[in-house]
């Protein structure tokens, strides 16, 4: 007799395809036999897994077709195993999935439009928030502004792609013009997607605010996190600095932050 252990052990193998013969002890017949019952359930595994990936990845769906994608659902079931009770972390993989598995071919893309998707769903369910108060910055000498730590609003995220993935998702929306004429040689996106009161907002954004705002995810500091997005500024579009009393009052209007304390923090690069 299996322990509960081993039998549940032995249940998730076979709804995962494997060979179910441990189980069949187990398993009364009453005109349905140990075989197909495993079916039943495998069956059902594989149309919720199917269905929460269709929710979270509509847009990836649309561009490879139904029947691609549920075979691509399939292989991703079988290498990435649900590890949890919550569909929805079943899904977080997918993106790297998808990296590696259309790793030069055409399709490459198809993982960055993922990761926006993926990164509109964790903001989606992401905590609350609140507006920033401002008046800490009154309180604080100015060559102490350097150690200023702006924290992000918890239901925001960013993603960036050498492809024009903001362009992708919305003429791939439900009420989008499917515009199949899209160029993937028309440019990047670097893109910012925050919760409003009533909806997610997907905008791209400069360079230099996604560059700082990414610091200020990590928890670096404000002089830390200016000379890191600076660098990366540069790397990426050959401009040597960028304004930061511009991006600071972009990204405050943006409501991209939630709190500003004048602590020192570690800088994290």
């Amino acid at each position: 007799m299996l322990s509960l252990h081993d039998t549940q052990i032995a249940f998730g193998a076979a709804i995962h395809g494997e060979d179910a013969g441990a189980l069949g002890e187990l398993i009364g017949d009453d005109g349905i036999s140990p075989e197909r019952r495993i079916q039943i359930y495998r069956n059902n595994y594989r149309l919720n897994t199917l269905t929460a990936l269709q929710a979270t990845y509509p847009v990836v769906e649309r561009l490879g077709g139904a029947e691609w994608f549920a075979q691509s659902a399939a292989k991703y079931q079988d290498s990435r195993p649900s590890q949890s009770g919550d569909l929805q972390y079943f899904s977080a993989a997918y993106p790297g999935f998808l990296r590696q598995d259309l790793e030069n071919t055409e399709f490459g893309y198809f993982a960055d439009v993922a990761a926006l998707e993926w990164a509109y769903e964790c903001v989606l369910t992401a905590a609350d928030g609140s507006p920033v108060d401002l008046t800490v910055l009154h309180q604080v000498a100015p060559e102490d502004y350097e150690n200023l730590v702006f924290v992000p609003q918890p239901a925001l995220g960013l993603v960036a792609s050498p492809f024009p993935i903001f362009a992708i998702w919305h003429a791939h929306q439900p009420d989008g013009a499917n515009d199949t004429a899209l160029r993937l040689d028309a440019g990047g996106s670097r893109v910012l997607v925050i919760r409003r009161p009533d909806h997610v907002e997907l905008r791209e954004i400069t360079a230099a605010n996604f560059a700082l705002l990414r610091q200020f995810q990590r928890g670096v500091a404000l002089g830390a996190a200016v000379e890191a997005a600076a660098v990366e500024v540069a790397a990426a579009d050959g401009v040597e600095s960028f304004d930061l009393t511009t991006s600071l009052r972009e990204l405050l209007g943006l409501g991209a932050i939630m709190r500003i304390t004048s602590g020192a923090a570690p800088s994290i690069l």
